[in-house]
């Protein structure tokens, strides 16, 4: 125990002395010009003659002296003082700048390129790894791409084919049409013809049915009076009875002819009535009109005769009557035949897909298309599915199946590709060059520093492996905490994205500015306190993770007030003072102070607006103020 007492006492003994060397030293490096060394009257006049201090201390600096000890000043105010809670904290990473670099495929470490304590950048590649599975799967690409070339090929070559082929088959089919069209109009002008010929052969020969049936009732009529006449005289014995027996042979071949004619008729249908208006008539009536008026025409037989064509031919109904009829028959059925055959082409057109419009066109026009202006793709997309009993097309059908599964194949080799972390321009130059390679390249994440180091030369690394541990800097957060007693006074003004001031003991001079980027939902059971983090800009790496760190949360602002920076104002027991600049004089002058903050202090009394004090320097000043012989009151003459 006594042993430690000794101990404690020499060590304050060495502070002491250490002190008292320090401040000599400092006198002699400060510079003090001649003139701080005497004490006149310790009046020292402002450049504003109306405003003057009194002092009880100035000290009066060279440049050199003002260099040394870094001394700044800052002009006395109008401000507002902000009303602040501060709460300690510690720098931390950020969550999402760390990155663990693990390898997705295994393989053996050939080449190192960064090692721990190395700056990266995001994209260097950090090693290189030989991978067996790598070069097999670069292979299976290789192949994959080579069996879909093929393929690719072979279905143009077919399309080729096929697209021919349907060319062929549309060409075909529209010449069949139009030649079937050509045939129907030559059977349909020959028909005509027939028709034409068979209406005036029809005509005249019911003329001469009905001339003859009128001449055969003249005569018959006419032998019917003369046989009465001579059976009258033959009775009286004027005539011979020989006369008699030949008139009545001749009266019985007149009825006989009538008959014969009133048959013919009733054959085409005539009925009585319309026979004895022929019989009546004088010749002048066309003969078609007297038998339209007959309600008993039976049809003809004829295949053209339908009900319309009745109405526009109506001698057709009575064509048998010539020996054409039949020629006639026979024109309309070759005619019927080749409206049938157009037709039936028509439809085995329309079947390839040709579109009825367009067979309109060819009927009018009399030209084909060739379909030259249609690629082999869209010609086989629109025509090719009418061509269903193509061998073609059941070969580009199983070609074009191959084809799809060939590239299901190549894309999945692909997909594994980048799982693997190839890049698309690795895998297309791979395609392009068809040459594998098994040098897989580890690629950092992010940029950052190489905080861990996991992997040496020449061991074979598994891709769960943990290879690095990247820590990027240039954003870090401070973790701070909030105790429950304090909340109060932030619950109404602490939110995400409110600014925050941070100062660490590294740089006492400087201030970080961060806002906050998260605040914890529940209390520490253990500390009884609330988390949050600020997110601070850090491209100057200044705040390293693991440093303590004091936070500033301004929660509200008063009035503005005279105010200097808080480092300006010394505190002396119950005194408060600052250094005014007077030239290269500084003076010391006490002042009464109010509400202050992290940054500023209002002065209540002591200072006017625009006044220059020390900010930095002022502890200095105050040890060279004290080795003054005299002492000035520093009210003398000057009031606020």
């Amino acid at each position: 125990m006594p042993r430690y007492v000794n101990r404690t006492l020499y060590l304050i003994f060495i502070i002491v002395v250490a002190t008292c060397f320090i401040s000599i030293n400092l006198f002699k490096t400060l510079g003090w010009s001649e003139d701080e060394k005497k004490q006149d009257d310790g009046h020292v006049q402002s450049e504003d003659e109306s405003h003057s201090y009194t002092a009880d201390v100035s000290v009066t600096l060279t440049d050199i002296a003002k260099a040394n000890i870094g001394l700044k000043t800052a002009e006395t105010d109008i401000r507002s003082i902000e009303k602040v809670v501060q709460v300690t904290g510690n720098i931390i990473a950020h969550p999402n700048k760390q990155a663990i670099v693990t390898p997705r495929i295994g393989g053996i470490v050939k080449q190192i390129h960064f090692k721990l304590g190395d700056s990266v950048k995001e994209g260097d590649v950090l090693l290189e790894l030989e991978s067996i599975d790598l070069q097999l799967a670069e292979i299976d690409l290789i192949e994959a791409v080579e069996q879909q070339k093929s393929l690719d090929s072979k279905l143009a070559k077919q399309k080729s084919v096929f697209a021919k082929q349907i060319r062929l088959e549309l060409t075909t089919r529209q010449i069949d049409y139009l030649e079937s069209l050509e045939e129907q109009q030559e059977h349909k002008t020959a028909f005509q013809k027939h028709r034409s010929v068979a209406i005036a052969k029809t005509i005249s020969v019911l003329e001469k049915m009905r001339f003859d049936l009128i001449k055969a009732d003249v005569d018959r009529k006419l032998l019917e009076n003369m046989v009465r006449r001579t059976e009258s005289l033959t009775e009286k014995r004027i005539s011979a009875q020989k006369e008699l027996i030949s008139q009545k042979a001749a009266y019985r071949k007149a009825i006989n002819t009538y008959n014969h004619g009133k048959r013919e008729f009733q054959i085409l249908g005539v009925n009585n009535q319309t026979l004895q208006e022929m019989l009546d008539d004088d010749g002048k009536t066309d003969i078609l009109n007297l038998l339209e008026k007959d309600s008993m025409t039976a049809n003809s037989g004829v295949l053209i005769s339908s009900p319309v064509e009745d109405k526009e031919y109506p001698a057709l109904r009575y064509v048998t009557v010539i020996e054409e009829a039949t020629g006639l028959v026979d024109s309309e059925t070759a005619y019927k035949h080749a409206i049938h055959k157009a037709e039936s082409h028509k439809h085995r057109a329309l079947a390839t897909g040709i579109s009825e419009s367009h067979l309109d066109t060819i009927a009018e026009t009399g030209k084909i298309e060739t379909f030259e202006e249609l690629s082999n793709e869209k010609l086989i997309d629109h025509y090719g599915p009418f061509m269903t009993s193509s061998e073609a097309l059941e070969a580009l059908l199983q070609t074009e199946e191959a084809q799809r599964n060939a590239s299901i194949l190549l894309e999945k080799v692909r997909r594994k590709l980048k799982v693997f972390g190839i890049t698309e321009n690795e895998i297309e130059r791979i395609v392009e060059t068809g040459k594998s390679h098994s040098k897989y390249l580890i690629i950092a994440p992010s940029s950052g520093q190489i905080l861990k180091q996991h992997v040496t030369l020449g061991t074979t690394v598994d891709k769960s492996d943990s290879l690095y541990s990247i820590l990027n800097t240039d954003v870090v957060w401070v973790e701070g905490e909030i105790y429950e007693d304090t909340l109060a006074l932030v619950h109404d003004s602490w939110q995400i994205g409110d600014e925050v001031r941070i100062r660490v003991p590294a740089y006492p001079g400087s201030v970080f500015t961060g806002k906050i980027s998260q605040i914890s939902a529940v209390v520490d059971p253990e500390k009884r306190t609330v988390h949050f983090w600020t997110e601070v800009d850090n491209s100057n790496h200044k705040l390293k993770p693991g440093m303590f760190a004091d936070q500033t949360l301004v929660i509200d602002k008063s009035d503005d007030v005279l105010s200097v920076p808080l480092s300006a104002v010394l505190e002396d027991g119950v005194t408060h003072s600052v250094f005014v600049e007077s030239g290269n004089t500084y003076i010391k002058h006490e002042v009464a102070v109010g509400a202050k903050d992290d940054q500023f202090i209002e002065i209540k009394d002591g200072l006017l607006a625009g006044e220059v004090v020390v900010i930095q320097g002022t502890h200095q000043l105050m040890q060279a103020s004290a080795s003054t012989d005299a002492v000035v009151d520093p009210h003398a003459g000057h009031a606020h």
